[in-house]
C-alpha cells in the first residue's frame, strides 16, 4: 500500500474550494490528485511514468504523461491558462521504488540499473559506466553528500574497465567493498542510489523549471505547495521563494503537528503564496 507523505497538510496548504483548479505536477499514486477532488477541486495530473499515467486514468483522473519542468507547457496544452494551485511531491512512491524494475530501490538486486522515471535519456548503467571520472565523482559527491562518496566512484571507474555495471546488485557490491561492515551500510546505500536517479533525470534542473512554470501559471492569491525529501531539492525551494519577489514562503513543521514516520523525517513542506 502507498502512503501519501504529508497528505492532509498540503491539501489544507492548497486552500481546496469547489469550482477551483489544481495542478498535481507529481501524480505518482494518486493520492494527493484524488483527495484534492474528494474536496471539489479540479485537477490536471502529469506524471513521467507511463504506467503511473495508465493507472491514474483507469481511475477516472485526468493525467497525462509528461516531465513536470514543462507544466505551464501542458498547462496551456490542456486549456488552464491560469490556476489556483500547484503541488509538486518529488519522492517516489513505493509502488515505484519495490515494483518498477528500474533499480530504484537497492534491495531489488536483479533488477537493472535504470532509474528513468521515464523512457527518454540514458540509464543509470549507461551513465555509470561512461561518464567522466572528474563529472561523475563531482555529481555523486554533490547529489549523495556522503563520505564515502569519492572512494565508491574510484572504485565504479576500476570496476567498469573490466566489467560495466549492469544490475543493482553490482553497485551495490562495489559499495559493500568501499564501506566498513561496521558502518550502516543502508544509509550509504540510500543515499548513493538517490544521487544516480538525481543524475538520471537531471531532477535538480527540472525543479527549477518547474517551479518557474508554475509561477507563471499561478493565480494571484494562488500557492505552489512542494514537498521534498533532500537537502538540495530544499535547498532550490527556500532559493527560489526568496529571489522571487511576488512570493512569500512559509515553511510547515509537520513535527510540531504530528509526530513523524521513519519515511517522512527527511521531508520537508513549504508553500509558496504568489501576492
Amino acid at each position: 500500500m502507498h502512503t501519501t507523505v504529508f497528505l492532509q497538510e498540503s491539501i489544507q496548504a492548497l486552500n481546496i474550494a469547489s469550482g477551483k483548479s489544481y495542478i498535481d505536477a507529481t501524480y505518482g499514486e494518486g493520492g494527493h490528485t484524488q483527495a484534492i477532488i474528494d474536496k471539489g477541486g479540479t485537477v490536471l495530473a502529469i506524471d513521467a511514468d507511463t504506467n503511473q499515467v495508465a493507472k491514474g486514468v483507469k481511475r477516472n483522473h485526468t493525467v497525462v504523461a509528461g516531465l513536470f519542468k514543462d507544466i505551464s507547457t501542458i498547462a496551456s496544452e490542456h486549456n488552464l491558462e491560469s490556476v489556483d494551485g500547484v503541488l509538486f511531491d518529488f519522492g517516489l512512491s513505493m509502488e515505484q521504488l519495490s515494483k518498477s524494475g528500474k533499480g530504484f530501490s537497492f534491495k531489488n538486486i536483479l533488477e537493472p540499473l535504470d532509474m528513468r522515471l521515464g523512457v527518454e535519456g540514458q540509464t543509470a548503467a549507461e551513465l555509470l559506466n561512461s561518464l567522466q571520472g572528474p563529472e561523475l565523482i563531482s555529481s555523486i559527491m554533490k547529489y549523495s553528500e556522503d563520505k564515502y562518496a569519492t572512494d565508491i566512484v574510484r572504485r565504479i571507474l576500476g570496476h567498469r574497465r573490466g566489467k560495466p555495471l549492469r544490475t543493482v546488485g553490482d553497485l551495490k557490491k562495489i559499495i559493500d567493498e568501499v564501506v566498513p561492515e561496521e558502518e550502516p551500510r543502508h544509509k550509504v546505500y540510500a543515499r548513493i542510489f538517490q544521487a544516480v536517479r538525481i543524475l538520471v533525470n537531471d531532477e535538480l534542473d527540472q525543479i527549477k523549471e518547474g517551479l518557474q512554470g508554475a509561477l507563471e501559471i499561478i493565480k494571484p492569491g494562488g500557492v505552489i505547495v512542494t514537498i521534498t525529501f533532500h537537502s538540495l531539492e530544499d535547498r532550490l525551494v527556500k532559493q527560489f521563494g526568496r529571489t522571487h519577489k511576488e512570493l512569500t514562503m512559509e515553511a510547515i513543521d509537520v513535527e510540531r503537528v504530528r509526530p513523524l514516520q521513519s519515511f517522512e523525517r527527511s521531508a520537508h513542506l513549504r508553500v509558496l503564496t504568489k501576492k
